[in-house]
């Protein structure tokens, strides 16, 4: 939030999880390099996907027909 960027938003999310350079802190796991944050992040990317879907009245097909396939 007091990034330039974060100032330029109307809304920030804080996303909890240890950067790769932090080994201590009160943020305890087993995870390397700051996997905890990644895996965070994906969750709640998918919660907001899923969230859009209901409003927008979207199921898994209507989604895949706007998915790129970059495998």
């Amino acid at each position: 939030p007091d990034s330039s960027l974060g100032k330029l938003a109307d809304l920030t999310i804080t996303i909890p999880g240890s950067p790769k350079e932090e080994t201590g802190g009160d943020r305890k796991t087993i995870q390397p390099m700051g996997s905890l944050f990644e895996q965070t992040l994906l969750l709640f990317y998918d919660a907001v996907i899923l969230k859009i879907m209901e409003k927008k009245e979207l199921n898994s097909a209507d989604m895949f027909t706007k998915h790129a396939n970059l495998e």
